[in-house]
């Protein structure tokens, strides 16, 4: 046995020595993380006179919230922002060693998605200790939705982040859809609303030559399909295109770092430019599809972001959405026939109250 398990052990059948070592460890990982996380914060601050963080960017496996990331990455590079970047697994650590409150007097934008409420509780409490750590910061949460279960739990849940979110002096929280913005408007003190950020991406490759289905479904919480419907949905789809059926996910087998970000969403964006139609119940499914102009049929799910950003790009008639799988090969025979033009300017123009408070407030003092 090595020598660290044997200490551990003995440790461990002693209730003192079990305190001290845990004591012990946690301060030698506070020191590791002040030199690794703590330390290059301190020096851009230092460095830089309005200094911006974008936090909770992913380094997980939904290209969803990496897509969104970047889309962000990008407005904020096209304003001249020298911003620092904190992923959400940096961000985990900052808040187990007690240094979220070095971005305290600074301007934080909160990376955007489907981040408000209660399907994902530990989002919903890193959400509030990034307000409740960072009284004196200016915070906006970029464009998300929001979901709290329709019971006692969700409704405990909503009252406890309502307190926190409306004692904070400088907190807008941007709501991508109409309703996710009735609840946030009704519920919190400065909300505005904004589409998704990656409807801001345009990635239509008009040139590209098409064929084939992706089905991508998802398989998680917020799944709304059973499994009879899947089923039905499979048979429906090689009945339509044979053997030349995908199924693919927006959430990937692997962790994407924000190094590899760009490099794994282009691989996934040529996949979607490549199909003929894309079937999805994912947000991100939908919205791949529309940047690539590719035609697709969205199915309705558990969330209100789906049906609500529909309405962003509701005008793009390769775009259909679908209250029930057997609505699937109506609407493939209605799709319109390539090539589409995916009209981002529109979106931007949607965006623009956004963008000029991101440019407005990064370069205010204070």
């Amino acid at each position: 046995m090595r020598m660290k398990s044997r200490i551990y052990n003995i440790c461990f059948k002693n209730k003192y020595l079990a305190g001290l070592y845990c004591g012990i460890s946690f301060v030698k990982r506070k020191i590791i993380y002040g030199i690794s996380i703590a330390y290059p914060i301190i020096k851009y601050k230092n460095k830089v006179n309005n200094p911006v963080f974008l936090i909770y960017t992913p380094e997980h496996a939904n290209l969803g919230d990496h897509a969104i990331a970047y889309a962000e990455s990008i407005i904020f590079r096209e304003q001249g922002i020298n911003y620092y970047e904190i992923t959400g697994t940096t961000l985990g650590k900052m808040a187990q060693y007690g240094y979220l409150k070095l971005l305290n007097g600074t301007k934080i934008f909160v990376n955007g998605g489907g981040n408000l409420g209660n399907l994902w509780p530990d989002i919903e409490k890193m959400n509030r200790m990034i307000i409740k750590n960072n009284p004196d910061s200016y915070i906006c949460f970029l464009p998300n939705s929001i979901c709290y279960s329709q019971d006692k739990k969700g409704e405990e849940e909503f009252k406890k982040t309502k307190s926190i979110f409306n004692k904070h002096k400088n907190l807008v929280v941007y709501a991508r859809e109409k309703i996710s913005f009735e609840l946030m408007e009704q519920s919190y003190n400065k909300v505005k609303l904004a589409p998704d950020m990656v409807l801001s991406l345009d990635e239509l490759f008009v040139s590209q030559k098409r064929g084939g289905l992706i089905l991508c479904m998802r398989e998680d919480i917020e799944r709304t399909i059973s499994e009879k419907e899947m089923t039905f949905l499979k048979k429906i789809s090689y009945e339509l295109f044979k053997n030349d059926v995908t199924e693919s996910d927006t959430v990937l087998p692997y962790n994407v770092s924000k190094d590899n970000r760009k490099y794994e969403l282009e691989k996934k964006f040529n996949q979607f430019r490549n199909a003929e139609l894309i079937i999805t119940d994912r947000l991100h499914g939908m919205i791949f599809a529309a940047i690539t102009g590719t035609n697709c049929i969205v199915i309705n799910s558990r969330s209100p972001k789906l049906r609500g950003c529909y309405e962003w790009i509701k005008n793009l008639g390769y775009i259909k959405f679908a209250e029930d799988v057997k609505e699937v090969e109506r609407l493939w025979e209605e799709m319109p026939a390539y090539p589409h033009r995916y009209h981002n300017e529109e979106i931007l123009d949607s965006m623009s109250e956004l963008i000029s408070e991101i440019a407005d407030i990064v370069s205010s003092e204070g």
